[in-house]
Parts: C-alpha cells; sequence; structure tokens
C-alpha cells in the first residue's frame, strides 16, 4: 500500500502535526508533500525512508503557505498511491479541494488535528464553506480524541466517517529522570512550573505569566520554546517585575526534554482555543511522572489529563485558576504522591499502541 502524505509543514520543522505525520509515514510506503521552509526552490530530500517533496512558497501569510505547483505535483505525485492522508489543517490542500475537487479514483483520508478557531467572521465563513466541502469529500475522518467530535463547529455533521485515534508518546524515552535540570533553575525551597512548547497565537503563554503574581515568590516559571509572541510575552514579564522568576530559554533537544519535565512540579498547557485539540507535551509531562494544569476547551487536552487524578483542569484565560490549580498540586506534592497513577495513564497512550490502531485505520 501506497501513501501520499499531505501537510504545510515536515520534519525538520517542529510541531505536534510534523512529529505525528513523520511516525505514521514510518509505518508504510510513504511520500510526503508539503512545503519549502526556505520558501524559494522545488526541493526533494529524505527523511527516514520518507521521500520528502517540499514546494517552493509563492506566498506565506500567517499559518497558510500557497505554491503555485501545488495541483501539479499532486497529480503527478499521486498516480501510484493508493491513499492521500490530509494532514488538516494546511490551507492550500483544503481550497484546492474546495476549487477543484479531490483526487478521484484515490482513497482520501483526512487527519484530523485541529479545528480552525480563533479567526473570528473569516473563520466562521472558511469552516462553513470551505472545511465541510473539503470534508465531505473525504472517505474517512481521523480524530485524536473523542472529545472533540461533538464540540467541533464542523465534525458533528461527519460523525459516521470519523474514527477515533489518540496521540502517543514514547514511554521508553519520556520516563522520570533522577539527573535532571532542577538545580539549575531552582534552590531546595523552590516550586518549578515548566512549559515547554511553541510561543504562538493559541498558546494562552501570556495567562499563565500573569498567574505568577498570585503565586508565592518561590515559585518559579521556566518557558522553553520560540515563536511569534515571544517579544510580547517578555515584554510583559517585564511589565510585571517578574523577570527574577520567569526564565526563557530556546528549543532544546529531544534528548534532553525527559531532563526538563523531570525537575518540573507541575506542567502547565493554558492553550486558549480549539487550534489546541491535543497537547503532546502534556503527555510528554505525564509520562514522566509530572502533573498537569490544562484548560478545558471541548478537545483532547482534558482527554489524556484526567481531572484531579493525573491534574487539574482549569477555564481558559483564567490566571486565577491556574495559579490555583498550580498551588494546590505543589503544596500536595502530586508529583511524588500521584506519580505512580500519573505514569500509568500517560502509559495508555504509548507509541505502540498508536502505530497498531493507526495501521488498522489505513488498511
Amino acid at each position: 500500500m501506497k501513501i501520499l502524505s499531505i501537510s504545510r509543514n515536515y520534519f525538520p520543522e517542529i510541531g505536534g502535526i510534523e512529529i505525528v505525520a513523520r511516525e505514521i509515514n514510518k509505518l508504510f510506503n510513504s511520500t510526503a508533500l508539503t512545503y519549502n521552509p526556505n520558501k524559494k526552490g522545488y526541493k526533494i530530500d529524505r527523511v527516514d525512508n520518507t521521500e520528502v517533496h517540499r514546494l517552493p512558497i509563492f506566498i506565506e501569510k500567517g499559518s497558510v503557505r500557497i505554491s503555485l505547483k501545488y495541483r501539479n505535483v499532486l497529480n503527478k505525485l499521486s498516480k501510484d498511491k493508493d491513499i492521500l492522508l490530509y494532514h488538516f489543517a494546511s490551507g492550500q490542500p483544503e481550497l484546492d479541494i474546495f476549487l477543484n475537487g479531490s483526487i478521484k479514483d484515490k482513497k482520501n483520508i483526512c487527519f484530523y488535528h485541529m479545528d480552525i478557531a480563533g479567526r473570528g467572521y473569516f473563520g466562521k465563513i472558511y469552516n462553513n464553506l470551505i472545511v465541510k466541502k473539503y470534508l465531505k469529500k473525504m472517505d474517512k475522518i481521523i480524530v485524536t480524541s473523542p472529545n472533540i467530535i461533538n464540540t467541533s463547529p464542523v465534525l458533528k455533521y461527519f460523525k459516521e466517517k470519523i474514527s477515533v485515534v489518540p496521540l502517543f508518546v514514547e514511554t521508553n524515552h519520556f520516563y522520570y529522570r533522577q539527573d535532571n535540570y532542577r538545580n539549575k533553575y531552582v534552590s531546595k525551597n523552590e516550586k518549578l512550573i515548566l512549559y515547554i512548547g511553541r510561543l504562538g497565537r493559541y498558546k494562552g503563554i501570556e495567562y499563565l505569566i500573569k498567574s505568577m503574581e498570585n503565586l508565592p515568590n518561590n515559585y518559579k516559571l521556566l518557558i522553553i520554546g520560540k515563536g511569534p509572541k515571544e517579544t510580547e510575552l517578555k515584554d510583559i514579564t517585564k511589565d510585571l517585575n517578574l523577570e527574577n522568576r520567569i526564565i526563557f530559554e530556546n528549543h532544546i533537544s529531544y534528548n534532553e526534554m525527559p531532563k526538563y519535565y523531570s525537575a518540573a512540579d507541575v506542567f502547565v498547557l493554558p492553550s486558549i482555543d480549539r487550534g489546541e485539540a491535543f497537547g503532546l507535551v502534556a503527555l510528554e509531562a505525564m509520562a514522566c511522572g509530572i502533573p498537569v494544569v490544562s484548560t478545558e476547551l471541548g478537545t483532547g487536552t482534558t482527554f489524556h489529563n484526567i481531572n484531579e487524578q493525573t491534574g487539574i483542569h482549569v477555564k481558559p484565560m483564567n490566571s486565577k485558576e491556574i495559579s490555583s490549580a498550580i498551588k494546590r498540586i505543589a503544596e500536595e506534592n502530586w508529583k511524588e504522591n500521584k506519580k505512580e497513577l500519573i505514569i500509568k495513564r500517560a502509559k495508555e497512550f504509548d507509541i505502540e499502541v498508536f502505530r497498531n490502531r493507526i495501521i488498522k485505520e489505513l488498511r
């Protein structure tokens, strides 16, 4: 069986969709169609066992990339393929199907990673006009949690062709490390709060930063990642006079991540809208035995993290609830007292479980 995987980004670009697309492609005879992050030139390279075709970018606006070569290359690469696997949301692939229709005589499958959210009136038009027609053309839709099906503005119309395949964590890599980086950031009597991820629009990191005003001075926050909101977030930190309690670090390597998770007392995923459909980083933290504070969005952010067991659910955009949850988890020492329960839950999402499910769905 031959698969053509279609996504806006692909490794070495970093993100949840990129991780999932790469993992699926490792399992099959796959070719990937994506965009050249350097914008110019049509490039073909290889990642793992996958031939990756990177299109030149004609226009890039926010999260949308447009290439004038897209449809021609799609037609060419799809000729000998059995399945076209679209990773939603990507932008041009949805628009292309809306305007030109799907590729006939192929099985069209959508791996639905997220809702289009936080885009105001334009987002509503896009969902009702373009996304609905796009999903109608799909033979199957795969989502990452049951939570999202009924709360999505568009998925509720296509329940008969939806399958649930939750995302994954490599538990043989993400586990508690005694040799961690805690002493690098806090002293014996201090608490360490952690966020790892992109510093982007829907991540809600500003609310996590503001929550520090409600916490004692011995609580410190470590923010790891890069993104378009970095300068704004650092300005907020400065305006609130929290520079001595909030530390910003660049992206870290995959090999180092378990050591950073293991150093924390609590991990926070403060996302503010449905653009956050799952939250792989929260699951990685849980695999290391770290309790999680996550926002209730009607998506997978509160699927893997069970309220009052592995962490606490809070309302989005609510700094007081975030600080209250952090303080309770730290004071009750959930990291030690609930470690085994948290790890046990994370193991239900082990990568081998995902591999078996996705093979079954695509075959």
